[in-house]
């Protein structure tokens, strides 16, 4: 499986964008303003929506075109903490023929937790996906709002 492709605006923070490679007409979509959990989904994952939510904004991570992939994040957070809740301490459980075997919550938790730390990879949420992004966290005093396009991460 080949290595998957690194967004623009990262290329540009860590100095490996090449102007021959760069797409001109790359789209910008807008910051996403509105961080209500769409009614859609389920209690569990609108609690990981409104936990997660305002971090990737405030970030400027989170956009209207990433609403769909944020969902799926959250489903498989809110999918991974009800596995890991239902199976409490087991690990192993006994089959019907008497044979020890891995619990299927486990099983379960497990799968969520790979789900969900491929999502987060792709909104920088762990160490090595965002470790080579800069943003400036304090905005001049008479900024009139946020960047857009790989710029927001460098300062003027």
């Amino acid at each position: 499986m080949s290595r998957p492709r690194k967004p623009t605006a990262l290329k540009v923070v860590g100095g490996t964008a090449r102007a021959d490679r760069i797409n001109a007409h790359e789209p910008e979509p807008n910051l996403l303003e509105d961080l209500a959990p769409p009614p859609h989904l389920t209690a569990r994952s609108a609690v990981v929506w409104l936990e997660l939510a305002p971090l990737l904004r405030k970030n400027m991570v989170l956009t209207e075109m990433d609403v769909l992939a944020f969902e799926l994040l959250c489903d498989s957070v809110a999918d991974y903490r009800h596995a890991r809740a239902e199976r409490g301490d087991s690990l192993v459980t006994t089959s019907s023929k008497g044979s020890q075997m891995l619990d299927q919550l486990l099983i379960a938790q497990q799968a969520c937790a790979k789900r969900a730390e491929t999502m987060m990879g792709r909104f920088g949420m762990d160490p090595v996906s965002r470790s080579r992004v800069m943003i400036d966290p304090q905005r001049d005093l008479f900024d009139t709002g946020p960047k857009t396009g790989p710029g927001r991460h460098f300062n003027d």
